[in-house]
């Protein structure tokens, strides 16, 4: 047990025992400013990429540069340390297990949806971690501030052999010394320290004389003036408090805006930082500046890939219905109803352009999605698919009708390319799989007539948005056509679209009994069975037919995808936000964690300046010091007669204070600049506020009359189509307008451009909600790290708004002590409006 014992005071205690010493001072000082640790632990998840599997202290040896590590084993002609190696080396410094806990579908394949994406993020995010570790070290600087204060103990012991020659004293003395002491610094500056000794001195050759003797000693320093009172030596624990509370609320608010930044790709501001100035930098204008004909910043995280899956949709829906609308041409152009090929080829140019557009579109998703992996902490490599339902009200077309369409169009294409020698083999064919896409027809038909019945549900509600846009336009003086938020438009489109719907089905089901009847009649024909029944159609006279009921077919489906299109375009809408400016800004001064910082950090300056004019004073010390002795031949027998005591005061006049004064100087300008830097703090969370308030209400106007260009461009698709396919006048031709290729193909284009400003509108503000909330501090997160929705946003109570100006850490008001601050007298030619202003004191003219 001695030997133990011996060893243990030799070497220590183990890294781990003071590793682990640190994390419960860590952990239980964040709890103490009501803050907590990711986990409740520094230390990375298992989950992680970032996860070390090894022992933390004793880690192997991470993979090294070849070249550089040859210095460590030898550098300038020394050998260098031979034990590198004895904790092992690593081939790779990438957790081994990660992989297994990615949320997968039952293929095998890493899916994120929101959840998922931020779950992920949180475990392997550098940055998180990085903030994590930041709020523990600023625990850690407290605890040594704490430490200064308490009772600290040392202890040791001296042993020394000295051998003399016969001309410098002729001895040889072995001395053992034993010492402890006690520290302690009062929080008035006094430092007080007790000592004990004990010396054992044997003298083997010379005097042979031994020596054992026991001293206690003590030494007591006060400072009266400089150096001295609570302001001065209770400063560095105080900001260092002060500062982990500060890192407490920013890691909160980190936490929060952590979400933003995964979810809407928008900067939310700095996490906790060791300096002093916790979260003064504030978040920005973080919701952009107005602009384009959407009205705000294109999002971006998560939901801006999300859009980005939505407007790839959008394209590759506007090629297929470009695709059928070169089927058509060409077989206008093959029909000699267009005289010019100029029309077909302006077609096919348009097809060819949105395809490489679309392609373009697919390859730069791909790089964001990447950048996106790179976010959240995993690898480009990483095949990941991001999945979620959120726009799906958005597929304004259903891709399976596209789908439908597509075949419908090879069908088409491939009529037209045997047209000059059909068989009946491939007249079979064809006609069977025209047949085959009925059963596909239908679904949509019944999805279509879903969506109508849910958008009758909803139609009080639609016209009491319409009201509330109405009224906003009427506010802002807003030049916006009227039809754009007039009911009675509204209701006109939607008995168009219950009554365009039915005939739609009725018209698809009269072509498929057409079909039918024509297999029916063919059938007869060829048998013979009946002599009433009419000659049997040429093989020439049937593939016109079928080809001529496929082009109607593709009519119809384009018109119910244009309608349905609609349907859902008039059920999308928009959750209120309620709020004035004013009244967001008392909510975020009651609740912005970055704002009761800041009021901290200007409090924090101002404090500087009773620390510094400390410093300005004259020195004056009491001093006390003295010693207790023991008789030479008994080391527990102290006696008056070997002791002593010192005590005194100490003064030093203050001539020599240049160091000091500027100190003190710059403490004065710091403060006065950090008054101007909170008071730019404030207006810019106004600033930001009411920004984004007034981009939200631009966006209500905005979704309205992007869903009415919507409608508009959906029309010209209609008007188009007629141009293209005109109904048949007797004793004439048909003929197809000269302009109708260039006409279809604007149309198309426009579908697109406001399909893809009416989807940007209405995520932009979804972005806006999430960034108010925010803003406003009311962000509440569940324990995945996911918001809490807070639905609509309305005013606050008349409580809300009672005056916050101080505020405790958990904002409940803090009562006034000290009395009211002092004012300067005023001078006498003070202006009006600066009645309530204070004066500084003037230096008199030299």
């Amino acid at each position: 047990m001695l030997i133990a014992c011996c060893a243990l005071l030799l070497v220590g205690c183990s890294r781990r025992w003071y590793r682990q010493q640190a994390d419960e001072d860590a952990n239980c000082l964040i709890q103490q400013k009501g803050g907590h640790l990711h986990g409740g632990s520094v230390y990375v998840s298992s989950d992680s990429r970032m996860y070390d599997p090894f022992s933390i202290d004793r880690s192997p040896m991470p993979p090294d540069d070849p070249k550089s590590h040859q210095y460590m084993h030898c550098v300038d002609g020394m050998h260098g340390w031979k034990h590198w190696h004895r904790n092992g080396d690593i081939s790779s410094i990438e957790s081994p297990y990660w992989l297994a806990s990615l949320p997968k579908d039952e293929t095998g394949n890493v899916v994120l949806n929101l959840r998922d994406a931020v779950g992920v993020a949180r475990i392997n995010s550098r940055d998180y971690q990085q903030n994590v570790e930041t709020l523990y070290r600023s625990a850690l600087n407290v605890s040594f501030e704490r430490f200064r204060f308490d009772h600290q103990f040392f202890s040791g012991t001296r042993t020394f052999e000295e051998f003399r020659g016969t001309d410098v004293g002729a001895s040889s003395v072995l001395t053992q010394t034993s010492f402890g002491s006690v520290r302690k610094l009062s929080a008035t500056g006094g430092e007080l320290v007790v000592g004990f000794a004990n010396s054992l001195v044997w003298d083997f050759w010379g005097s042979d004389s031994d020596l054992f003797t026991s001293t206690i000693d003590f030494s007591l320093v006060q400072p009266l003036l400089r150096y001295g009172g609570r302001a001065r030596v209770l400063e560095q624990l105080t900001q260092s408090e002060r500062n982990l509370l500060a890192n407490v609320r920013q890691m909160q608010q980190y936490r929060q805006g952590f979400y933003v930044d995964i979810v809407t790709g928008r900067n939310s501001g700095p996490g906790p930082s060791l300096a002093t100035n916790v979260g003064q930098a504030g978040l920005g204008l973080i919701a952009g500046v107005p602009s384009g004909r959407s009205g705000a910043a294109d999002a971006g995280g998560y939901m801006g890939l999300l859009q980005d899956q939505q407007q790839i949709r959008n394209q590759a829906t506007n090629i297929t219905a470009l695709r059928d609308s070169l089927a058509q041409l060409e077989a206008a152009f093959e029909a000699n109803r267009i005289n010019s090929r100029l029309q077909v080829d302006q077609a096919r140019q348009a097809l060819l352009n949105a395809q490489s557009s679309l392609l373009a579109a697919k390859a730069a998703y791909q790089t964001r999605v990447d950048s996106f992996k790179v976010d959240l902490g995993l690898p480009p490599t990483l095949p990941v698919e991001i999945r979620d339902e959120l726009l799906d009200r958005f597929t304004l077309i259903d891709p399976k009708l596209t789908e439908i369409q597509d075949e419908l169009a090879e069908i088409l294409l491939e009529i037209r390319s045997k047209r000059e020698n059909p068989t009946e083999e491939s007249l079979e064919t064809a006609r069977g799989k025209i047949v085959a896409l009925n059963a596909g027809i239908d679904p949509q038909l019944e999805a279509a007539l879903s969506d109508l019945a849910a958008l009758e549900k909803h139609l009080p509600e639609r016209r009491k948005q319409l009201r509330q846009v109405k009224m906003q336009i009427d506010e802002l003086h807003a030049d916006v056509d009227s039809r754009v938020y007039d009911e009675q438009v509204l209701m006109k489109r939607i008995a168009f679209l219950q009554k365009r719907l039915p005939t739609i089905a009725r018209d698809l089901n009269q072509l498929r009994e057409e079909y039918t009847q024509s297999q029916q009649l063919a059938l007869r024909a060829a048998d013979g069975d009946d002599p009433d029944s009419p000659a049997e159609p040429t093989l020439q006279e049937q593939w016109k037919a079928l080809n001529d009921r496929a082009g109607r077919l593709s009519d119809l489906l384009l018109e119910l995808s244009l309608v349905h299109a609609e349907t859902r375009l008039q059920g999308i809408t928009l959750l209120p936000l309620e709020i004035e400016p004013f009244e967001a800004l008392s909510y975020a001064r009651t609740n912005r964690l970055d704002w009761m910082n800041a009021r901290a950090n200007l409090v924090d300056v101002w404090r500087k300046i009773e620390f510094f004019a400390n410093a300005l004073q004259s020195d004056l010390d009491v001093v006390v010091n003295g010693e207790l002795g023991t008789d030479p031949d008994n080391i527990v027998q102290f006696t008056p007669d070997r002791s002593r005591i010192r005590f005194g005061v100490q003064f030093d006049t203050p001539t020599a204070r240049l160091v000091e004064r500027n100190q003190y100087r710059e403490a004065l300008l710091n403060y006065q600049q950090a008054r101007r830097n909170y008071m730019l703090f404030e207006d810019r969370v106004s600033l930001s506020l009411r920004n984004t308030l007034r981009i939200a209400a631009l966006s209500r106007i905005n979704l309205e009359v992007r869903r009415t260009a919507v409608q508009v461009a959906i029309a010209q698709v209609d008007i188009a189509r007629l141009k293209l396919n005109p109904p048949l006048r007797p004793n004439q031709q048909s003929t197809t307008s000269p302009t109708a290729a260039r006409d279809l193909v604007s149309a198309l284009s426009d579908l697109l451009d406001a399909q893809n400003d009416f989807l940007n509108v209405w995520v932009n503000y979804e972005v806006l909600r999430v960034l108010l909330d925010f803003e406003m501090g009311t962000m509440q997160l569940d324990p995945t790290g996911v918001w809490i929705d807070p639905g609509p946003i309305e005013a606050p109570t008349d409580a809300a708004l009672a005056d916050d100006t101080a505020l405790l850490e958990n904002g409940d008001v803090a009562p006034v002590v000290g009395g009211l601050p002092e004012r300067l007298p005023m001078p006498a030619t003070a202006p009006a409006n600066q009645i309530n202003s204070a004066e500084p004191l003037r230096v008199p003219e030299p």
